[in-house]
C-alpha cells in the first residue's frame, strides 16, 4: 500500500476522487430522472413476467416494445400501471396477460388512456402494489436465506476462487457447477445470453453468443429458468461440501436492470456489470448505460446482491485529441492506465450515488492489458493505486489477469498484496481437475502477503514505480476533467452508439419506478 504520508501521490489521489465524485453526482441526478426500455422490462420481471413469447423473443421485451411503439414514446408513465389495469379488467395473472399482449389481443396503450380516470386507476394501483410487495417478500426471503446458509455452512477464507461455467445448457451447467464446487470453487459465474434488444441493435450475433434461442431450445444457463436450476444445484453441492456456494452472473449489454431483478428472485449473490465497460468497450450509448445502471444499483440495494465493477476499460490512446491540454510527455502506458483508473473511479462513485452500499461493492484490482504489457512494475503500481484510492475496498483479480499471469499468478499475488491490498476474489479459468491445487496456492500466496504486512513495514512506491503512479494519477485526473468539461461520449471518442432511442424522462406517475428507488437516498445536487 502507498503510505498516505506520501503527500504528492495522496493529494493527486484525492483530486481524482473529488472530481469523480462531483461528476458522478451530476450524472446520477440526470440518470435518476430518466427511464429506459430495460428499466421497464425489469418492472415487468418484478411483477412476475418471465420466459419467452411465442415468437421466441423474451416475453417482457415483447410487451414493453409493443407498449412503447418501438420508440419509447410512452415510457414516461411506465408500463406497470397500464399492465395492472389490464390484469384487473381481464382477471389475468401477469404471465397470462403478458402472453395476451404479445399475441396482440390486449393493447396496453389503450389501457394507459383509460388510467386518466381516478376510479379506474385506483384498482390498478392496489393490484400493482400487491405485486411489488410480493417481489419485496421474495427478495427478503432470499436475503435471509443467503445470510442463514452462509452462517450455517460457513464462508471460505480469502481469496475466494471463482470459475465460470462453460456449458450453455442449464442442465449441463448445473452438473458442471456442482463438480466445480466439489473441486474447490467458492463462486460459480454464469454468462447471461445477449439480450434481445442488443441482438436487434447489432443485427447479428457475435460468435461467442451464437447460442440457440427460442421456445424449443434448452434453457440457457444464464436465463432465469437456468439460474433457478443452478441455484438448486449449488445449494446441494454446498451442503455436501460444507460451505455456502455463491452464484454470480455477468453480461455487457442492454439488460442490466433485469439482471438485478433476477438476482433477487433466484438468489444470485453477485452480478458483474459495469456501465463504463458497456460504454467504452461495447459501444452502448453513455446516457442509456447510465440510466440502466442507475436503476440496476437501486434494485441491487433492495436485493442485497453484490455488484462487481471492472478495473476500468481500455480506451485506445489514439482517441486523445491533440489539444486536450494534457502533458504531451506523459507515457502512453500511463495514459492508458490512467484512463482505465479514471473510469473505474467514476463507475464506483456513480454506483455509490445510485444506491449501492460500499460493503456491497467489489472492484477489479488491475486491468489485464497492464499485466500483458509489463508483468513487472506496472501491475504492482496498478494494485497499489487502487489500495490508495479505495482503502479497505474488496478487490478482485479477473480471469483475463489470471490467464495473462499463468502459473506465476500466485507468486505475483504475494507481491501485489504485500502492501495491504485486500484481494478478496480471484476468477480463474481452471477445470475441476486442477482447481483444488490452484485454490491452495492462491490462499498460500495471500497468507504470505499477510505475514509480510504484519512482520514488516512495506514502504511507499519509489523510483520508476513512483513516477509511473504519479503519471497514471495525472492522466486519470485529466480524463475526468475532460469528461466534466465536455461529456462522457466526447471523451471516450466514439461516433456511433448502441441502445440509442430507448430513453425517456421519467414522469411522476410511474409507481413501479418509484418503488425501485424507494430504498435509495436522493442524490445530492
Amino acid at each position: 500500500m502507498i503510505a498516505r504520508s506520501d503527500g504528492d501521490l495522496a493529494s493527486l489521489a484525492d483530486d481524482v476522487l473529488a472530481v469523480a465524485d462531483e461528476l458522478a453526482g451530476r450524472l446520477a441526478q440526470t440518470a435518476r430522472a430518466r427511464t429506459s426500455l430495460a428499466c421497464q422490462r425489469a418492472m415487468l420481471r418484478a411483477v412476475g413476467v418471465t420466459g419467452l413469447a411465442p415468437n421466441g423473443r423474451p416475453l417482457a421485451m415483447e410487451v414493453v416494445q409493443r407498449f412503447a411503439g418501438g420508440a419509447g414514446r410512452r415510457l414516461q408513465s411506465g408500463v406497470a400501471l397500464p399492465f395492472a389495469l389490464a390484469a384487473h379488467e381481464y382477471d389475468l395473472d401477469p404471465q397470462d396477460l403478458a402472453l395476451e399482449v404479445a399475441a396482440g389481443h390486449v393493447d396496453l396503450a389503450a389501457e394507459a388512456e383509460l388510467l386518466r380516470g381516478r376510479s379506474r386507476s385506483e384498482p390498478a394501483r392496489v393490484l400493482l402494489g400487491a405485486w411489488l410487495a410480493a417481489a419485496d417478500e421474495r427478495f427478503e426471503a432470499n436475503r435471509v436465506a443467503r445470510a442463514e446458509l452462509g452462517s450455517l455452512l460457513g464462508s471460505p477464507p480469502t481469496p475466494r476462487v471463482a470459475v465460470e461455467v462453460r456449458s450453455f445448457d442449464a442442465r449441463e451447467a448445473s452438473a458442471e457447477a456442482a463438480a466445480l464446487v466439489a473441486a474447490g470453487a467458492d463462486l460459480v459465474r454464469v454468462r447471461v445470453p445477449r439480450d434481445g434488444e442488443l441482438r436487434d441493435d447489432l443485427g447479428a450475433v457475435a460468435a461467442e453468443d451464437d447460442w440457440p434461442v427460442g421456445i424449443e431450445a434448452p434453457p440457457p444457463a444464464g436465463s432465469q429458468r437456468g439460474l433457478a436450476l443452478l441455484r438448486t444445484a449449488l445449494d446441494e453441492a454446498g451442503a455436501r461440501n460444507g460451505r455456502y456456494a455463491r452464484l454470480a452472473t455477468r453480461r455487457v449489454g442492454l439488460a442490466a436492470p433485469e439482471l438485478a431483478v433476477v438476482a433477487g428472485f433466484e438468489r444470485v449473490d453477485a452480478i458483474f456489470t459495469d456501465p463504463m465497460d458497456a460504454i467504452a468497450e461495447f459501444g452502448v450509448d453513455p446516457d442509456r448505460a447510465l440510466v440502466d445502471h442507475a436503476a440496476t444499483h437501486a434494485l441491487l440495494r433492495r436485493t442485497g446482491a453484490r455488484l462487481v465493477l471492472g478495473p476500468g476499460p481500455r480506451v485506445p490512446v489514439d482517441r486523445r485529441p491533440p489539444s486536450d491540454g494534457v502533458d504531451p510527455a506523459r507515457p502512453d502506458a500511463a495514459i492508458e492506465s490512467g484512463w482505465a483508473l479514471a473510469l473505474q473511479a467514476l463507475s464506483r462513485a456513480f454506483a455509490l450515488r445510485t444506491g449501492i452500499a460500499e460493503d456491497q461493492l467489489e472492484l477489479g484490482a488491475l486491468p489485464a492489458f497492464a499485466v500483458a504489457r509489463d508483468p513487472g512494475i506496472r501491475p504492482l503500481v496498478e494494485v497499489a493505486l487502487r489500495a490508495l484510492l479505495f482503502p479497505g475496498q474488496r478487490l478482485l483479480v479477473d480471469d483475463h489477469v489470471a490467464a495473462a499471469c499463468g502459473p506465476a499468478l500466485s507468486s505475483r499475488l504475494t507481491s501485489w498484496c504485500a502492501g495491504g491490498a485486500p484481494i478478496a476474489t480471484v476468477v480463474v479459468g481452471e477445470g475441476a481437475d486442477r482447481l483444488a491445487r490452484t485454490r491452495d496456492q492462491l490462499r498460500a500466496a495471500t497468507a504470505a502477503a499477510g505475514a509480510l504486512a504484519t512482520a514488516r513495514e512495506v514502504g511507499p512506491l519509489r523510483g520508476a514505480a513512483f513516477e509511473l503512479a504519479q503519471a497514471i494519477l495525472g492522466a486519470a485526473r485529466d480524463l475526468l476533467v475532460r469528461i466534466d468539461r465536455s461529456s462522457l461520449a466526447e471523451a471516450i471518442g466514439r461516433s456511433e452508439w448502441l441502445g440509442t432511442g430507448g430513453i425517456e424522462p421519467l414522469g411522476s406517475g410511474d409507481p413501479a419506478s418509484a418503488w425501485a428507488w424507494s430504498d435509495v437516498e436522493p442524490v445530492a445536487g
